[in-house]
């Protein structure tokens, strides 16, 4: 039965246009009589039930093939229950299936190559989906808040991960990633609350931002010596996370990365990690283990904030600045010795380290501090340590004066 939406009285009327819209067996179609194809389309109401988009269909004695279903063409159609699509569809516009809330399964035809922006997005019943051998090319978001899916493979032929690819799976706990894999983008796999592990695999060099942020139960994340940075907040609030690698390749950590991974007990970076960023390690409150590479000059404010299990750390010869609260809330760091190239000390630094009691400083010329780089309590109960005759350098000094006990080193 063939029904054109424009009005009945041209219902036997030959298509002139280069589009019409009709509606054959409960299915809407763009129609190019021009290319003899039709494409599947939103219809004015929402599909329901099995869907079975055919090969082809007729209208006004004239066979057009089914090459294409458009853009949000089932967007929103929460009582699509299943979706059977035929050989000729090559082309899946942005975000086909989007809200599709009851689909459970879909196999895609094997002469699509692309997977749109958004194409199942918020398909929260989503489990199984079968790719075709030859997809290349995959958007953002394709499967960002599909709560039912536990596993899923790649194709092999995909060399990145885009942004917001898994995001907000909350079930998610395996995904097979392609080995030509060379890019993994922003947020590609935040949220995804079941997710467990994670080994990057060899090759991918691009790393994006949030990568696993807020990835709850995620405890170890593995990384290839092909990548040299490691993005900002890539893996901010996992409090799960205990074990990760930092590769030699390595050569910056952005800010933020492994903010609030509660679980964190060690790291050890090596001398190849020269820039590193604001909070890096912020709230890493099991952290007891941490070093600083040789040769970085700067250490970022709120580097170790708030880390309150931090017993010890040696500060580099080369180190020429520490950033404000860089240490503060490290509640079990007993001693600190300030090396001779540092020259100033941010506000708050060490602040609320109250049992930080000795504090080493070799240098002639006191470093710049604030009212506050240490707390109340290092201050008025610690014991700073000076070279022999530079005593008097730090009692003049406005800051340093404040300290109550300064004593000559041995």
């Amino acid at each position: 039965m063939l029904t054109l939406l424009f009005s009945t009285a041209l219902s036997a009327a030959p298509i002139k246009l280069k589009k019409d819209k009709v509606v054959v067996d409960g299915i809407a179609y763009l129609v190019n009589a021009k290319k003899e194809t039709a494409t599947v389309t939103k219809n004015q109401e929402p599909y329901v039930g099995d869907i079975v988009i055919p090969k082809k269909v007729t209208v006004d004695s004239l066979t057009l093939y089914v090459e294409e279903i458009g853009s949000g063409a089932f967007s929103g159609c929460s009582g699509v229950t299943s979706i059977d699509i035929a050989e000729t569809i090559t082309k899946i516009g942005t975000g086909a299936f989007k809200g599709c809330a009851s689909l459970t399964r879909i196999t895609l035809p094997k002469g699509v190559s692309e997977l749109a922006n958004g194409l199942f997005e918020d398909c929260a019943s989503l489990t199984e989906v079968e790719f075709p051998a030859n997809v290349t090319k995959m958007g953002t978001g394709v499967f960002k808040g599909c709560k039912s899916l536990v596993e899923l493979a790649l194709p092999s032929s995909l060399n990145t991960v885009p942004a917001n690819t898994f995001s907000e799976c909350s079930s998610l706990k395996m995904v097979e990633l392609p080995i030509a894999l060379k890019s993994m983008g922003t947020a590609a796999f935040s949220q995804c609350t079941s997710l467990e592990m994670m080994e990057i695999p060899t090759g991918v060099s691009n790393l994006g931002s949030d990568l696993f942020k807020g990835c709850t139960n995620l405890t170890t994340v593995v990384l290839p010596s092909s990548v040299t940075v490691i993005p900002d907040d890539m893996c901010e609030d996992c409090p799960s996370l205990k074990d990760v690698n930092i590769p030699n390749s390595v050569r910056k950590i952005a800010k933020q990365a492994f903010h609030n991974c509660s679980s964190l007990d060690s790291i050890y970076l090596s001398n190849s990690v020269q820039d590193l960023g604001t909070g890096v390690f912020e709230g890493c409150s099991s952290l007891v283990s941490a070093n600083l590479p040789n040769g970085i000059k700067e250490i970022p404010s709120d580097m170790f904030k708030n880390c309150a299990l931090l017993a010890a750390i040696e500060l580099p010869v080369t180190l020429t600045s520490i950033g404000s609260s860089a240490f503060e809330g490290c509640g079990s760091l007993k001693s600190i010795t300030l090396p001779l190239s540092l020259k100033s000390i941010g506000s708050s630094a060490f602040d609320k380290c109250n049992s930080l009691i000795d504090v080493y400083a070799p240098a002639a010329t006191p470093v710049k501090i604030s009212g506050n780089s240490f707390s109340k309590v290092t201050m008025k109960e610690g014991i700073l340590h000076v070279k022999n005759g530079m005593t008097d350098n730090y009692y003049l000094d406005k800051q340093w004066k404040k300290f109550i006990n300064i004593v000559k080193m041995d």
